[in-house]
């Protein structure tokens, strides 16, 4: 288990000695050197650090020390990288963030690492430190993997034009370039304004592999045509609702047999309530059977009164609405239609209903 460092101690102890950097790492003492490794950072900068700042980074730290022990590498090396991030002067914790992306088989990155490390360390004066992540960077370039983005120049010459691999822009000068990449899947995309986006899977298979991508031609983006506005109809077209004004008329129709049946009803309910007060109820509506009898049919035919004057009145008001509402034919579509021999509309009231006939 990776513990505490010198470095880290001096966050926790402002004005404290800085701890010379640890000897040069056998292979057995390894685990035991990245625990004395974590944080390097100048006196100056390690009594400026939030406390709670170099607390978390030290959790993270630990765990991922944990997870290293235990073989889980990826989950060991984001940890690492926020620790990085939260102290960014530790060059212990990039030194063991650089072992990560190692076992973890991402050699690309762990070359870049020691690199930084390499140079970090010498401005801060630690040779030793320096010359191992000089050695261990050596060794691992001959084993990594290359991807070379080719951008023909029809390409190039698109404006606009960004090229993304994984997400992250590749600028103009890394097209054309052979440069480190980790093995596994990875994505290559390319836009520009008005023309479809590339896209491209690329399979790096493992150490040593030398891939090269041309990025396609982007084909132009066509734009949807407008729509078609139909025309708008002739000023002498026959109306397109030809059938509102026959049915206004059968409305109606229908309304004044509803208002006729009406009237004849209640005249009939009037009637009856005469001739119940003829002798068969009296004045205080003290009523015979016969007077029961005649007072019930005039009631009955009062409310079928009501409904067939409701009735009526509002199949005669509808039909109204759609008589004035109809669209008026211009003369000369009238004339059109009438010179083609057309039937003329014709509206009867029948025994057994409304009559509509006509052609429309």
């Amino acid at each position: 288990m990776r513990a505490l460092c010198p470095e880290n101690a001096l966050l926790k102890k402002k004005g404290a000695p800085v701890m010379p950097a640890p000897p040069r790492r056998t292979a057995a003492s390894l685990a035991l050197a990245l625990s004395l490794g974590l944080l390097t950072a100048t006196s100056a900068h390690a009594q400026s650090a939030d406390a709670q700042t170099a607390a978390t980074a030290q959790s993270l730290y630990d765990q991922a020390s944990a997870d290293m022990d235990a073989g889980q590498f990826a989950r060991a090396c984001p940890k690492l990288e926020e620790v990085t991030r939260l102290i960014p002067d530790g060059l212990g914790a990039k030194l063991t963030l650089a072992e990560c992306y190692e076992k973890a088989g991402r050699l690309a990155s762990a070359w870049a690492q020691y690199t930084l490390v390499e140079t970090l360390a010498a401005r801060a004066g630690q040779a030793e430190r320096a010359q191992q992540a000089a050695t261990t960077a050596a060794a691992l370039k001959p084993r990594l993997a290359t991807l070379t983005v080719e951008v023909p120049e029809e390409v190039r010459s698109v404006t606009g034009l960004a090229i993304t691999r994984d997400g992250v822009t590749l600028g103009e000068a890394q097209w054309g370039v052979t440069l480190p990449i980790d093995a596994g899947a990875h994505t290559l995309v390319a836009t520009a304004p008005g023309r479809k986006p590339w896209k491209e899977a690329v399979q790096v298979s493992g150490e040593g592999a030398k891939v090269a991508v041309t990025v396609k031609p982007l084909q132009v983006e066509v734009a949807a045509p407008a729509p078609v506005q139909a025309p708008p109809p002739p000023a002498d077209t026959v109306s397109e609702r030809p059938w509102q004004r026959p049915v206004a008329l059968a409305a109606m129709g229908v309304g004044v047999i509803g208002v006729g049946v009406g009237a004849g009803l209640g005249g009939m309910a009037i009637a009856r309530n005469n001739e119940s007060n003829d002798g068969h109820c009296d004045v205080e509506n003290y009523c015979s059977q016969e007077g029961v009898d005649l007072r019930n049919q005039a009631i009955a035919f009062g409310t079928g009164a009501t409904i067939a004057m409701i009735a009526g009145g509002a199949l005669l008001a509808g039909g109204a609405v759609l008589w004035f509402t109809a669209p008026t034919a211009p003369s000369s579509a009238k004339e059109k239609v009438a010179g083609k021999g057309s039937t003329p509309t014709r509206v009867a009231v029948t025994p057994g209903g409304v009559l509509v006939q006509g052609r429309w």
